[in-house]
């Protein structure tokens, strides 16, 4: 039987990753103590260390939401599966059920999006702030692989965080194929990304996304209950 995700941030961090190799993880809530980070082009934060460079195996997100600020880190070994992590906080009040929150989720959701919102647990506007989390989380799981991608490559690869789509019935821990756009399809592809793991829980009142974009040709292991897989 399927059990609910934790609560707390770093126990949610630690489940997402149950089935993938990685050396430690957590999450930093207070921001003076975030490690010394850049961000790249997209503004995308990455560890660096006293030389200025890039800490490979160190991979990190960032989220902000109404006050709170959290950094996600993950050490993993060269030859992990995760190719890079995506943490994003998002508020249920952003999406009221009121004339302003309907206009908000008519613009950012699609039709497919909309029906999985009808079929999730919990208030409404919680479950749409789910669903935007995970849009964002995704979108920041593949930073690390796009730098990867910009140190041999000269072709632009473009996607935004509205191009990933969540598809129906993931929240079963189902395995199908969802449907994404075309841009973020032709990314994955390129960037060597097979998948995206999202995972939702609640933390302070607000939806918590965990996204975890794994490797092509990595084995694919049974998923949580409120666990989305994205897949080429």
């Amino acid at each position: 039987m399927n059990t609910p995700l934790p609560t707390n941030p770093e126990a949610h961090l630690r489940h997402a990753l149950t089935h993938h190799a990685f050396l430690d993880c957590g999450v930093i809530f207070d921001a003076m103590a975030f490690p010394v980070y850049a961000h790249d082009d997209r503004e995308a934060p990455y560890l660096v260390g006293a030389d200025k460079a890039e800490r490979c195996e160190q991979l990190v997100s960032i989220t902000d939401e109404g006050g709170d600020r959290l950094l996600a880190w993950v050490r993993v070994p060269k030859e992990s599966d995760v190719a890079g992590i995506g943490i994003d906080l998002c508020s249920a009040n952003d999406f009221l059920a009121d004339e302003a929150g309907e206009r908000f989720a008519q613009l950012l959701f699609t039709p497919g999006e909309k029906r999985l919102v009808d079929q999730m647990p919990g208030s409404l506007p919680m479950r749409r702030a789910k669903v935007f989390s995970a849009k964002e989380a995704a979108f920041k799981s593949t930073a690390a692989a796009l730098r990867r991608w910009y140190e041999s490559h000269d072709e632009e690869v473009f996607f935004e965080a509205m191009d990933f789509e969540l598809k129906e019935g993931c929240l079963a821990g189902g395995h199908d194929r969802p449907r994404r756009g075309n841009r973020v399809d032709k990314a994955c592809e390129t960037l060597g990304i097979s998948r995206i793991e999202i995972s939702f829980s609640e933390y302070r009142g607000m939806a918590f996304c965990v996204a975890v974009a794994v490797r092509q040709a990595a084995p694919r292991h049974p998923t949580p209950l409120d666990c989305g897989v994205l897949a080429l």
